[in-house]
């Protein structure tokens, strides 16, 4: 039987358009146009999750993360705040209010789709070691950087990212591509090993993955992976395609185009130099120092080392 999920969203553009893409994933879906309409439904029952925007003119996504999550009959039922990207107190507040997940706005579809998987098998209990790559997957990253952030411990969080994976799948066919992510699990899983290190790395799907290690070798790790990621990935193309620096393919317009080979990009966050008051903020962080890296047309990793919110980065 499909899931239910339930969105409370004031706006109702947003709502219809985020109700259609879900219907579309044959998820069956509740909407509620403000947060008292959003409450009574969910009280009702046959809930599997909910997504609630914060900001609600009567009663706001705070609230509710608070009466649902105070109540026997609702505390299960997975929430998902939509949040601005800046408002990384809003996360710190919601998740004091019992949230369960965040996704920024604005949101890639695919991302929204990717959270509710990820909540709704972490609700049925479902921790996976990821088949292909053989690494502990999504929900078992996100309870480990929570761990991390409630000790107190110091950490590195990476996430590291496969560029121009899904250009490769298109020429090179699905077989080859399930070989790209064994072998970027393999040089993640020898580089920690190799370092003498307690850390784990996660496969996180879609070609990225994220590890956590000791801040002091987290830009060793970060090197090492570069160099073992540009020095392997040419095994998994022609000669003639890395003589020539590309590989061609046809667009949707049937237009030729010249895809760059595979690199990989790497954001790290750390509480060896700045607080870290949650796993959201340590997530977002390592986040947006990736999305930074990815820009720069070759492998890149990117530190954050501010000490408070700013755009200052390291990059290397």
């Amino acid at each position: 039987m499909p899931e239910r999920i339930l969105i409370i969203e004031d706006e109702k553009t947003v709502a219809d358009i985020i109700a259609i893409n879900l219907q579309i994933e044959t998820f069956e879906v509740d909407v509620a146009l403000n947060g008292t309409t959003g409450l009574a439904r969910a009280r009702e029952g046959d809930i599997d999750l909910i997504i609630c925007d914060i900001m609600m003119p009567d009663v706001d996504g705070y609230e509710i993360c608070r009466q649902l999550k105070g109540d026997p009959k609702t505390s299960g039922i997975p929430i998902i705040l939509l949040t601005a990207r800046t408002e990384v107190e809003n996360k710190v507040a919601g998740l004091e209010a019992g949230a369960d997940d965040f996704i920024t706005k604005p949101f890639n579809f695919n991302d929204l789709v990717d959270h509710i998987n990820m909540n709704l098998d972490r609700a049925a209990n479902k921790y996976i070691t990821d088949s292909l790559t053989g690494l502990p997957g999504n929900i078992n990253s996100d309870d480990m950087l929570k761990a991390k952030v409630i000790s107190g411990d110091p950490f590195a969080y990476m996430l590291v990212s496969i560029n121009d994976l899904r250009a490769y799948r298109e020429v090179y066919g699905d077989k080859k591509f399930e070989e790209v992510l064994r072998f970027t699990s393999r040089v993640l899983s020898s580089t920690i090993s190799a370092q003498g290190s307690n850390g784990t790395a996660y496969y996180l799907g879609g070609g990225n993955f994220s590890a956590l290690v000791e801040p002091g070798i987290a830009e060793h790790f970060a090197r090492n992976i570069l160099d073992e990621f540009d020095i392997g990935i040419e095994e998994f193309y022609t000669r003639e395609d890395v003589v020539q620096g590309c590989v061609s393919s046809f667009d949707r317009r049937g237009a030729l185009v010249d895809n760059p080979l595979m690199t990989v990009s790497i954001g790290i966050a750390s509480n060896g130099h700045r607080e870290i008051k949650s796993h959201w903020e340590a997530a977002e962080i390592a986040r947006e120092v990736l999305e930074y890296a990815v820009t720069f047309p070759a492998s890149k990793y990117v530190m954050d080392r501010r000490v408070e919110s700013g755009p200052q980065k390291e990059e290397k």
